[in-house]
Parts: structure tokens; C-alpha cells; sequence
């Protein structure tokens, strides 16, 4: 009799088992389906992570790489209305937070520049550790930001060695920024050459407020910023190769400098100038 109700109770144990799989199966598939008919919301549609799949692992982590560390660079003077708008990348060194930008577009003291992700979350300058006019490239300490991940400087700096494929032509290359103040939006396309004082060209797109930008290649590494369309001189007047890139290569920046700056004690009395 007790072998028989042992019996029984295993085999209704196995069929509310059998029961309760079904039904964890039914309901995988009824949220599978669920979720594939669903419309996608404002955020995901927005998202920085959202990327084509056709993209390969490298483009993929390179983009969302761009994207995640992009900021919109503002800059005003005392006096004057308005501000001077760019984009910049965000990075990180010695647990201290930063962009790399353009120089032409930091018209004023760092009391007036400021970074932000949008109209509502916006960043204060700290201190302007280069604003280096000639060869128009800008790094300046900025306050943490919560929306962006920041590149590890360490990390995404080409070694002497990788610079020759970085630069080599046809070299793939991405770049986020907030063109004419939109954005972010991201572009791709290829290094196209090399010019006599070492700036790059890029056959890619540029508009004002793509300024300072920073240019990211194949491999990860961040290899410049943007500088400028190229214009030259017809016979009908100036014309604006919009789709001809240039861009200051990080090997033209005082890293040395630039290190001695940050590494030296916080003077609450001093933010820096233009360079001007």
C-alpha cells in the first residue's frame, strides 16, 4: 500500500513538473513574442548603444566608444551674447575628468565655457590645461559627467609604432559631434592623406559645431580632432569641400606639457586662459 501511494505521488509530481515546464516555455514564448511586436521606446530608440547590427565587433565597440564620450563644447566672452558651439571627447586620467577639443571655437575664460550631454544637464569648466591656438587643439579639466562614459587616455592613445597604420590611407575612421547643434551624430569614413605640417585628411562629413570632435579609428584608438573643412580657390570663388576632413593628429599635441599641467596642485585662484 505505502509502495503505491509512493508511486502515485511520483508520478504526479512528474506530471505537475511536465505542467509546469509547458507552461514556463508557453510564457518564454508568449514574452519572445511580446517583446518582438512591441514598439521600441523614446530611450531605446535614442540610446547611444543603439548601433547597426550590420556593424562587425570592432566598428560596434568603436562606435558606441565615440558615442558614449561625446559632448557638446560651449564657449562664451564677457560682453558678448551667445556661445561658440563645438563637440569634444571626454576622457579620464588619474581619476581626474577631461575634454580634448578644438582651440578655435574657446573664445572666452574658463568661468564661460561649459560642456553638455543636453539643454538641461550642463557641466562647469575647471581649468584650461592647454588652449593652444596654432596648432587648434584645446584639453581642459572639466566636472565628472554622469550621462557619458569617459575613455581612459591610457587606453585609446595609438603607440609610436601603431601611428603608421592609424594614418595609412584608406585607414577606416568614426567620429561623433554635434554638427550646426545637432546631435550627437556619428559618421564614418577614411583617411585620405596626409599634409605637409602632419594634419590629417579625412574623406568623410563636416559641418560647423563638428569642431573638435574626436576621431576614432579601426582599431579603437583615438587619433585626432576636428579641425576644418577644406576651402579652396576656384575660378567661381571659395568653395567648401564639405566631404575633405581636417584633423590635428594627437602627435601634434604637448603631452608632455599637458601632463606637467595636470599633475600640478589644485590652485583655486587660477582657471587658465585662452592662450590668446
Amino acid at each position: 500500500m505505502g509502495r503505491r501511494l509512493l508511486n502515485i505521488l511520483k508520478l504526479v509530481s512528474q506530471m505537475a513538473l511536465v505542467v509546469l515546464l509547458g507552461f514556463a516555455i508557453s510564457l518564454g514564448i508568449h514574452v519572445s513574442v511580446s517583446e518582438s511586436l512591441r514598439f521600441p521606446t523614446q530611450n531605446e530608440l535614442k540610446s547611444l548603444n543603439n548601433v547597426s547590427e550590420n556593424l562587425d565587433a570592432k566598428e560596434t565597440s568603436v562606435v558606441k566608444k565615440s558615442r558614449n564620450s561625446i559632448l557638446q563644447v560651449l564657449s562664451a566672452k564677457e560682453g558678448r551674447d551667445g556661445f561658440a558651439k563645438m563637440s569634444g571627447t571626454y576622457f579620464s586620467r588619474n581619476d581626474k575628468f577631461y575634454i580634448i577639443t578644438a582651440a578655435h571655437g574657446i573664445v572666452g575664460a574658463c568661468d564661460y565655457m561649459f560642456v553638455a550631454t543636453s539643454d538641461d544637464d550642463v557641466y562647469d569648466c575647471i581649468k584650461y590645461i592647454i588652449v593652444d591656438q596654432q596648432t587648434d587643439y584645446a584639453i581642459i579639466e572639466i566636472e565628472k559627467i554622469v550621462e557619458r562614459t569617459p575613455v581612459k587616455l591610457s587606453n585609446v592613445m595609438p603607440s609610436n609604432r601603431e601611428w603608421k597604420q592609424e594614418v595609412s590611407i584608406l585607414n577606416e575612421v568614426f567620429y561623433t559631434g554635434y554638427p550646426n547643434g545637432l546631435g550627437p551624430l556619428t559618421f564614418e569614413g577614411s583617411v585620405a592623406g596626409i599634409s605637409k605640417g602632419n594634419y590629417l585628411y579625412l574623406h568623410s562629413y563636416a559641418w560647423p559645431g563638428s569642431s573638435g570632435a574626436g576621431v576614432f579609428s579601426y582599431n579603437g584608438n583615438l587619433i585626432g580632432i576636428v579641425i576644418a573643412l577644406n576651402v579652396g580657390l576656384t575660378g567661381a570663388g571659395y568653395d567648401v569641400l564639405e566631404d575633405l576632413v581636417i584633423v590635428t593628429p594627437l602627435f601634434k599635441i604637448d603631452w608632455d606639457l599637458a601632463y606637467e599641467i595636470m599633475d600640478e596642485p589644485i590652485n583655486t585662484g587660477d582657471t587658465g586662459d585662452t592662450g590668446e
